[in-house]
């Protein structure tokens, strides 16, 4: 008997031990194999005003500057200004030897005097052929001469005639040259066509020039108004259709810190800029000209500046981190309670993509659909989809774009 109660008891023990190993197995699969919960950083929706900003950089210029190349060509006898300096309109900048056109003046003045006397001499020629004519007319009407001597007496007065108005169009020829002989000799003097400032001076006294014709001439100076400056800046081409003529700017200069130039729009470019075109590495940017209001004649041509676009405002708009914003597979909705859950398509069916936020409610992030509209630097706007004061996944960008799934349990990043 008391064999048995021994083997009974030896049974109820290994039992009891199996028993335990069991239940620790259970307890460590359960423990090993159980949801984890994603650590994650969470933001409240909440209103601001968002304002959508295009930044582009670019060179510094004055809004209006001109080339300055002759007219005529020549040598550079007089260069009185230097660079940097200030001119107004109507001072002289350089002056070109005229001899030369001084001479073509005098010789067509010449040309133009011989004209005249040579008319004078077709005149008198063509007062006698006429008078000769009458005096042949009476006489062949009394046919006291021949039809032959009149016909003759007719075509000598009318080659007189024509001869005269010959000479009536080479007076205006040589006119009209020595019009141009002066014209030409005038523009060896060179004068400021606006007040300004000589911002590149490339020529020399005693340098030669050749002047603008059928080809470009020899630029000898640029003049500008620095009074009026702007920076012209490219924007991509996904940014352009959000830039508009009048749009407020905000300029900085490199050479300026953190001081703040405004300015606004008042050019776009229709033509487009295209870099590295037929590689995989092309761009296409569009040019933009922005007027600067407060330089107070601090800026240089040639400055590097970076310019913020204020394209959009948006007052009083519901707000999220934009990096709260993920794309994810379709869905199918589902209701609970009051509010909207959305839970991913199942695998192996198709589904469009769909855009939205994680919205964390009891301590599980549940895909929330979303509309949206502009952004500024940190923020995105939510046109629906979201209410005030809800809390949303704000990062990291791991968890939100791969590792959150709809209803899995998160909890706050370990201090």
């Amino acid at each position: 008997m008391s064999k048995q109660k021994n083997l009974l008891k030896r049974k109820t023990t290994i039992l009891a031990i199996a028993a335990l190993l069991i239940a620790g197995g259970l307890l460590f699969a359960f423990l090993q194999f159980r949801e984890k919960p994603v650590e994650v950083t969470t933001e409240k929706v909440f209103v601001k005003e968002v304002v959508h900003v295009v930044t582009a950089t670019g060179k510094i210029q004055p809004a209006l500057v001109v080339a300055m190349s002759p007219d005529v060509s020549g040598e550079i006898i007089e260069l009185p200004i230097k660079d940097g300096q200030s001119v107004q309109k109507g001072d002289l900048l350089f002056k070109i030897q005229p001899d030369i056109y001084i001479n073509q003046v005098d010789q067509s003045l010449a040309q133009l005097n011989a004209a005249k006397s040579q008319s004078m001499e077709t005149l008198a020629r063509k007062l006698k052929a006429e008078d000769d004519f009458r005096k042949a007319s009476l006489l062949y009407k009394e046919k006291l001469i021949s039809q032959s001597d009149f016909i003759a007496s007719k075509a000598n007065a009318d080659a007189a005639q024509a001869s005269y108005r010959a000479s009536i169009y080479t007076i205006q020829q040589n006119k009209s040259l020595l019009d141009q002989n002066q014209e030409r000799m005038k523009k060896t003097i060179v004068r400021a066509p606006i007040n300004g400032t000589i911002i590149a001076l490339n020529s020399k006294p005693g340098e030669r020039v050749v002047g603008t014709g059928q080809f470009p001439g020899t630029e000898v100076l640029r003049l500008a108004n620095l009074d009026s400056m702007q920076v012209q800046v490219e924007v991509n081409e996904n940014d352009i259709v959000n830039v508009k003529t009048g749009n407020p700017v905000s300029i900085t200069v490199d050479a300026y810190g953190d001081r703040i130039f405004k300015g606004v729009v008042h050019e776009i470019s229709n033509s487009a800029i295209s870099k590295a075109a037929g590689t995989q590495e092309e761009v296409t940017n569009f040019s933009v000209k922005i007027r600067i209001f407060n330089h107070d004649r601090l800026l240089k041509p040639g400055m590097s500046a970076t310019a913020d676009i204020e394209s959009q405002r948006v007052q009083n708009a519901l707000v999220v981190p934009i990096q709260s914003v993920t794309i994810r597979g379709g869905s199918n909705t589902e209701k609970q309670g009051e509010s909207e859950m959305v839970t991913i398509a199942p695998t192996g069916k198709a589904a469009e993509s769909e855009q939205g936020v994680f919205v964390v409610k009891g301590g599980k992030a549940w895909f929330r659909p979303v509309k949206t509209g502009t952004t500024d630097n940190t923020h995105i706007v939510v046109t629906a989809g979201l209410k005030k004061g809800e809390e949303v996944v704000s990062g990291s960008y791991t968890a939100i774009t791969s590792k959150l799934t709809n209803g899995c349990m998160v909890k706050p990043p370990q201090q």
